[in-house]
């Protein structure tokens, strides 16, 4: 399973082996992929608070202290934040701008994931790999919006590539020279994007593989005082800074949203946690197509593996990886669908591991017999979606009416797929390059749907076409009140598009500030003081999911505009 040897030229035939153009080749394609599909796409409710962040810091002169809504917002780590605002200053506010800085970071994660691959399984397998990955249905959805995650995958695939060429000049009787230095930034980038995971992640990994290999040489990574002192200089400060002018700010910081979110403690207990069962069956879905021949990938791949010594090789690096991420999570009591990105790429490249041998067997009937079985799935889509919509919609309420806006999509998908799969069963089988020619087209397709399933449910989960008719039609005294939602970031779609802060209704203590903020703050009101602001002289647009409209005991109000799931109305014409 080791690293073939590189040839010389650029020929075809040997192009595998120039690392760093493979790299660059998967970066522009993976960049080229994602601005087509981002451009001028709504930001839903769930990633909207990673542009409106930085767009209010850019108003208020602040790279310190995040706001949302005009109040403070000391839940996340800064550095999504920072990377938006230093987008919108060289593009502009849009959410295009904002999706920038994501756009690279997927980028970034398909050329790591080939350069780790090259590394520990050699060229082919790396090449492969990172064409499941790109090709995936769940890191291609997941990059469509804005999520600190991408950054903690980023960090992680930067420290652990850090990891394998600190390996190698160690094997080659070379010191480890400034390896320490890059690995402790990568740390430091992770901590900054998602706090504590995005620094024990790495150091989990890294103790595990040097324990695996033998090779305690490795630790000088986190031994080195020079790059402790590089981590401490990028990380500390922010965290100082905010403590001085936010007293308290470090125990809700690390203690409350860190420490005791891992235990399920955190209070206000903000977050509906997947079931464990749910958790993995989404990074099953993540990983479609691919993702059928993932059981009898790990099971080839871990058998070869310990065969091959007695000892794993570098080969160990990947299941462990990968363990290390979904253990984490499958222990915590809150985890979300998405949580298993960082895990993404080490599960590729062991599929792509397991491609390169299957096309090298001639006759192997592996991959038709799995396109078979992608045909069956493709016919039973319109009975499995709406199970998947009550899935999501246990965790969050926008999902309610999902599957009659993808319907159309899903009826296309029912007979495209099956048409698909079934004629690359017929010329692929015992012809296993054909085969994959075909399961690569039917992926491509599958990313086609996932894009049109996205667009089709911007309406539902955005609040672009609202929050756009008000920053036209609202006048300066116009109040904007929002009904109770799970969370108040999820108010920060409609926040983003009309330009104004808004008013949100608390309903059975949600949402609910984690800690004290001022009176000037406070963006929450009562459903009381909801009902003296619509029979007041002023107009007031009250945006409502009809989810919860029965509890909504108002005067009958004027719609002003309606989408599934969704009114807007107002108490005066």
């Amino acid at each position: 399973m080791g690293t073939a040897p590189p040839a010389a030229g650029l020929s075809l035939r040997n192009l595998f082996h120039h690392k760093w153009l493979v790299g660059a080749f998967w970066f522009f394609l993976t960049g080229a992929l994602f601005f087509s599909a981002v451009r001028d796409l709504p930001l839903i409710r769930s990633e909207a608070m990673y542009a409106l962040v930085p767009k209010e810091m850019g108003e208020a002169g602040t790279w310190l202290t995040p706001t949302l809504n005009g109040a403070r917002y000391l839940d996340k780590p800064p550095l999504l934040y920072w990377v938006n605002l230093l987008a919108y200053k060289l593009g502009g506010v849009s959410e295009t701008t904002a999706r920038i800085p994501t756009l690279m970071a997927a980028a970034g994660e398909v050329g790591l994931t080939y350069l780790v691959g090259i590394e520990v399984l050699g060229p082919r397998p790396a090449f492969w790999g990172s064409l499941v990955l790109l090709t995936s249905v769940g890191f291609f959805a997941l990059h469509l919006q804005l999520l600190t995650d991408h950054l903690v995958t980023l960090s992680l695939l930067v420290a652990l590539y850090v990891m394998l060429l600190t390996e190698g000049r160690l094997a080659s009787g070379r010191p480890a020279g400034s390896q320490p230095v890059f690995f402790q930034m990568a740390l430091a980038a992770g901590f900054l994007s998602k706090g504590l995971i995005g620094f024990v992640f790495p150091l989990m990994i890294l103790a595990g593989y040097s324990g695996l290999r033998r090779n305690a040489g490795l630790l000088s990574l986190v031994l080195n005082p020079r790059g402790w002192l590089v981590f401490l200089l990028l990380s500390l400060p922010w965290l100082g800074a905010m403590e001085y002018h936010h007293p308290g700010f470090l125990r809700h910081h690390i203690l409350n949203e860190q420490i005791l979110r891992f235990l399920g403690e955190r209070q206000p207990p903000d977050i509906n946690s997947f079931s464990l069962g749910g958790f993995w069956l989404f990074l099953f879905l993540w990983l479609l197509p691919w993702g059928l021949l993932l059981p009898e990938a790990l099971y080839c791949y871990v058998r070869e593996a310990w065969r091959s010594s007695l000892a794993f090789g570098r080969e160990g690096l990947m299941p462990l990886w990968a363990a290390v991420v979904l253990l984490f999570f499958s222990l915590s009591s809150s985890r979300i669908e998405y949580y298993s990105l960082p895990a993404l790429p080490p599960l590729a490249l062991i599929l792509g591991w397991r491609l390169s041998r299957i096309i090298a067997t001639p006759g192997d009937r592996r991959l038709p017999l799995v396109l078979f079985l992608l045909g069956f799935l493709g016919l039973a889509t319109l009975l499995l979606l709406p199970h998947l919509e009550e899935l999501c919609a246990a965790n969050r309420r926008e999902f309610f009416g999902m599957f009659p806006l993808i319907q159309p999509w899903a009826r296309q998908v029912t007979y495209i797929v099956p048409g698909l799969s079934l004629t690359g069963v017929v010329l692929g089988w015992r012809r296993p390059r054909v085969a994959l020619a075909f399961y690569g087209t039917l992926a491509l397709v599958l990313l086609f749907f996932t894009w049109k399933t996205y667009l089709a449910l911007s309406p539902l989960l955005s609040d672009k076409i609202f929050g756009e008719y008000l920053r036209k039609a609202a006048a300066p005294g116009d109040v904007v009140v929002m009904e109770a939602i799970e969370e108040f970031e999820y108010g920060a779609s409609l926040a983003f598009y009309s330009g104004r802060r808004i008013l949100m209704v608390q309903r059975r203590g949600l949402p609910q500030f984690a800690y004290a903020v001022s009176p000037r703050e406070n963006f929450l009101i009562s459903a009381t003081r909801l009902e003296e602001l619509w029979r007041s002289p002023s107009r007031v647009y009250l945006l409502v999911d009809e989810a919860i409209l029965s509890e909504v005991r108002l005067p009958e109000g004027i719609l002003v505009q309606a989408l599934p799931g969704k009114r807007l109305l107002s108490n005066r014409p």
